[in-house]
């Protein structure tokens, strides 16, 4: 094998010049070619450790010390020395012998190379200039690649007079091809045969690289080695890949011996760092080059590397240019129709397949597949486009030998025994793929080697396989078969911005298929967002009339008993309604992104007692137990949304209860600490940094009927129901919003389930431990009867167009003692505020011709219409609504339906007024209550089973008035039985009626 060592430190030198490995300052010789006798008569050993100065005189040495003061010794370089020694005189010496010499550092030493200079056929230095430039203009004329290989080959003969000169270029697998030739007339010609890779092997490549020059004056010459041969500072051998003198590695030797090589000489080319190609000369006796004109060589090679970048370029950019023209007009009509790629493409034929020099190509976009020119059949393609998803998957991906890679493409080798082909694979949801395929058809090639490749190795003794140096030269050929022209460097880097142009074109065609959805989705937003604004104010406008003159009435003494039950129903069946109108508008911020955490420091155990004792009559009701497990590890005060934790709360528990018949609801809960919100958290929720985390966990496990596993995430999803859900009343947003809620605080909700059997649902929330000294009292809730003694006369002006609504207030406001005025339009309102100077108006907001928005800026307008307070009393109830409100010049905002003890705090916080409050005794419902309460299927024998059935299938249909026709029949002896089931339809508690009447 040719290694690193054989090339690099051989341990010897050839034998026409000296070398001297010199030791800093005192120029001292350490190490020396074993030659320096012949031309000395001093031995290696006897010079060994000695000064410089036992060969040259002081002067000299004094002069050469001088140079090594410079920074690059290469600009002392060559210079002359003279021995002080008569010797015996032969070819190459003289007496008085005069040296080329050239120094160069090293690691760990200096090298002094000595060449004894040649007088006799010396050129003048002007000659050489002459040469150089004359080459030079030559080198500069040549029109093309080709050209300039030749005119080089030819220059370098000229000036060296070597039998043969050839322009070596090395290909992608590092083989190489003569390019051009200029030889003597009675040689062969070489020119055009291939070289394998292994006949200059890596570390010959490597030095080329480094080294410019090598030169054999003697192929056939007696190595001279060092004394000692290794270094004596380090005891390795002596790195001489900067010597001239170098010797020769028996691998080249022997391979140049069997060409009939006797001398040589090898320029390299360079393109940047990368090795081009090689001048080789070659001559068929031996042949000693001087100096100057080695150096005149040297130079015209790194000018021809120069030139030879400069010309490829030149070609290059012919190519880009013509590439970028068509990219450009690609491009352009992409972006402009990205909704058609394969229309643009099909219609630009010529200049696709111009681009990468193909005759075909095959465009498959998302599975849809176009092809132009020569190519495979539909078929063919889609299984090579599987393919190159499967196994290749690579951006840009070319071969010139498809069916080494991919055997079906022997079938078609004719049109696509190559191809180039680039890929844009996208896996997000569901995994999309866009190819561009380029074909290029079998290049049948007989290529021309320089003997039979495989005769550059053999088995050694070991049975290990070896280079060995090229014994024959004669020429081999061999047939290529199933094999493309090769795909340029150029060539790729087109399909590499085609690739470019082509995602440019897809992402344009998603983002204008994004912005079309994104409108539609912006629409489809305003309409939702209209729609639920308008029947928000559409269905809370008379629903406000209807709570509110219920609350004006219950204040009332004089109401008649029989009535007090009335007015409960039509109250509860008013919240009730209120209760889905604030779920769908709930559901609409949460999808908006609107929904935001209102934090308080609040007691959790009391929470869940009121709960509990919310939820209990509903559990009595229905026969079934509600339990309560709290682990120990639950902490009393906490900070979070108490709100939020509510809702989910009474969402779970009143889910179980409703759901369940027999049996039991549990409510389990436990604090974890160190564990941050286990399901799905959002580790993006914001917490009290000052106050400990704890994720607290919640279970409510009942044994009802259970979900299928089919809707054990539907269930979950806004306005979806399963089956049995359906048949109850409820919107199907509870549970959607109660993730939500959950979610934003940190957490999630989760359910397993089996069906008839029973569910567990479990919440966990991230909240802060909190401290009983952040509490903040709840204020009692206490009724109005009037104003307190001593207050000024508080004139309010109400501005509402709703005649019902209208006559609410002023009723509700005169009864506890305000002096009102009402205005139905925006003009009365204001001329009444101009007349009347009320100290509060309470604004409605949609009103027509003139909205309340308008009438306030234009009373804000006026000189004194900051001083008086006016308040938004509007259906409208989107956080938005409130911004505009403000931003209007209200100074605040009331939804409606309003709670009259809401709108007395806002007056009483922006007038100061104070109130006379009603003394009201705490209600309640004991034990005896819920169990008189509590009924089963038994208490309703006492009625006949036409009876029971005609029950049943009116609370089936939600019929609550056919419901109380039939409560009418019960006897007056079983009261108790009528009351109970008329509390259950007050309550909406239809599912129960109807369990109890199933038969």
């Amino acid at each position: 094998m040719c290694s690193d060592e054989s090339v690099y430190a051989p341990g010897y030198i050839q034998p026409h010049g000296i070398l001297l490995m010199l030791q800093e300052p005192h120029l001292r010789i350490l190490q020396i070619s074993e030659n320096v006798e012949q031309f000395f008569g001093i031995s290696a050993e006897a010079l060994l450790g000695q000064p410089l100065q036992r060969l040259f005189s002081g002067d000299q040495v004094q002069r050469l010390a001088g140079y090594l003061a410079q920074d690059n010794l290469e600009l002392c370089n060559p210079f002359q020395l003279k021995t002080r020694r008569r010797v015996a005189q032969t070819d190459w010496q003289r007496k008085n012998q005069t040296f080329r010499g050239v120094m160069y550092r090293m690691v760990n030493g200096l090298i002094l190379e000595l060449e004894p200079q040649q007088s006799s056929n010396r050129i003048h230095s002007t000659q050489f200039y002459h040469r150089l430039q004359g080459a030079i203009a030559n080198l500069r004329n040549a029109t093309n690649l080709k050209s300039m290989a030749q005119t080089l080959a030819r220059d370098v003969k000229e000036m060296t007079g070597f039998d043969r000169v050839m322009i070596y270029r090395f290909k992608a697998d590092d083989s190489g091809v003569v390019i051009a030739e200029q030889k003597q007339r009675d040689l062969e010609s070489y020119l055009g045969l291939h070289y394998m890779a292994t006949d200059i092997p890596a570390p010959a490549r490597k030095l080329f690289c480094h080294k410019w020059m090598r030169f054999i004056p003697d192929i056939n010459y007696t190595p001279i080695p060092l004394i000692p041969r290794n270094h004596p500072l380090t005891d390795t051998p002596l790195d001489l890949s900067n010597s001239v003198l170098r010797g020769v590695s028996h691998y080249h030797i022997e391979y140049l011996q069997n060409m009939g090589v006797a001398g040589s000489m090898t320029i390299s080319l360079l393109d940047d760092k990368r090795l081009w190609g090689l001048i080789a000369c070659h001559h068929y006796s031996p042949k000693l080059v001087d100096y100057e004109t080695r150096k005149a060589c040297e130079f015209l090679g790194q000018f021809a590397s120069i030139e030879l970048v400069h010309k490829q370029e030149q070609e290059l950019h012919f190519y880009r240019t013509r590439v970028k023209t068509i990219q450009d007009q690609l491009q352009k009509t992409l972006l402009q129709e990205s909704n058609f790629i394969e229309q643009v493409l099909s219609r630009n034929t010529f200049q696709l397949l111009e681009l990468v020099h193909a005759q075909g190509a095959a465009i498959s976009l998302d599975g849809h597949l176009t092809l132009v020119g020569q190519t495979p059949s539909i078929a063919q393609v889609q299984d090579l486009v599987t393919w190159l998803v499967q196994h290749q998957g690579e951006q840009v991906f070319a071969t010139n030998s498809l069916s080494r890679l991919y055997p079906e493409a022997k079938a078609f080798k004719d049109r696509a025994s190559g191809i180039l082909a680039i890929s844009i694979l996208f896996n997000h949801v569901k995994q999309k793929s866009y190819h561009m395929i380029w074909f290029r058809p079998e290049q049948i090639q007989t290529v021309n080697w320089v003997g039979n490749p495989q005769d550059t190795v053999t088995i050694n003794q070991i049975g290990e396989m070896e280079l060995c140096p090229r014994k024959s030269f004669e020429l081999w050929k061999e047939t290529v078969r199933e094999t493309s022209l090769p795909w340029e460097i150029a060539e790729l880097e087109a399909a590499t911005e085609m690739r470019n142009t082509l995602m440019l074109a897809l992402l344009e065609f998603s983002q204008i298929a994004l912005e079309q959805a994104a409108e539609q989705a912006a629409i489809a937003n305003r309409a939702k967002s209209q729609f639920l604004a308008k029947m928000s104010h559409e269905l809370r406008t008379p629903l406000n009339a209807i709570l509110g003159f219920t609350q004006l009435m219950n204040r009332s003494d004089k109401i008649p008993s029989e009535f007090q039950e009335d007015l409960d129903i039509i109250s509860r069946s008013g919240e009730h309604l209120l209760t889905l109108i604030n779920d769908v508008l709930e559901m609409s911020k949460i999808e908006a992104g609107q929904l935001q955490l209102t934090e308080n420091c609040f007691d959790l155990q009391q929470l869940i007692h009121s709960i509990r004792d919310m939820l209990a009559l509903k559990a009595v009701e229905k026969g079934i137990d509600l339990i309560v497990e709290q682990h120990t590890s639950v902490p009393r005060y906490v900070y979070g949304d108490e709100s939020k934790l509510r809702q989910i709360l009474l969402n779970l528990l009143s889910n179980a209860i409703k759901f369940t018949t027999t049996g039991s609801v549990t409510l389990r809960l436990e604090a974890l600490t160190g564990k941050v919100g286990s399901i799905n958290s959002l580790d993006s929720r914001e917490t009290n940094d000052s106050k400990p985390v704890i994720t607290l966990h919640i279970e409510v496990e009942d044994t009802g009927c259970g979900i299928a596993q089919s809707d054990l995430e539907t269930v979950f999803a806004a306005f979806m129901q399963t089956e049995r859900g359906r048949h109850t009343q409820g919107t199907g947003l509870g549970l959607s919003i109660s993730r939500q809620f959950a979610r934003l605080m940190g957490g999630d909700i989760t359910v397993r389930s089996t069906l008839n059997q029973g569910s567990t649902f479990i919440c966990e929330v991230l909240l802060n431990l909190g401290n009983s000294v952040d509490i903040i009292a709840p204020e009692t809730t206490r009724t109005v009867i009037g104003l307190e003694p001593g207050q000024p006369t508080y004139r309010i002006l109400v501005v509402e167009d709703f005649q019902e609504n209208r006559q609410l207030l002023i009723r509700l406001l005169e009864s506890v003692g305000f002096e009102v005025s009402a205005a139905e339009n925006g003009n009365e309102a204001i001329a009444l505020w101009e007349k009347w100077h009320p100290h509060l108006i309470l604004m409605d907001i949609q009103m027509p011709v003139m909205d309340g928005y308008e009438i306030t800026q234009q009373i804000r307008g006026r000189e004194v219409g900051e001083e008086v307070v006016i308040i938004a009393v509007t259906a409208y109830a989107f956080e938005e609504d409130y911004n505009t409100s403000i931003q209007a010049g209200c100074n605040d905002h009331i939804n409606k339906p309003f709670i009259e003890a809401i709108l007395f705090e806002k007056i009483a916080h922006y007038l100061g007024v104070r109130y006379r409050y009603r003394e009201e005794a705490l209600s309640g419902l004991d034990q005896q209550t819920l169990i008189q309460k509590s009924l089963t299927a038994k208490d309703l024998q006492v009625m006949s089973p036409e009876w029971i059935i005609q029950v049943h299938q009116a609370a089936l249909d939600l019929n609550d008035a056919e419901l109380y026709n039939l409560i009418a029949q019960i006897p007056n002896q079983e009261q108790i039985l009528a009351n109970t089931l008329k509390y259950l339809v007050d309550n909406f508690e239809l599912e129960a009626i109807a369990n109890l009447t199933q038969t």
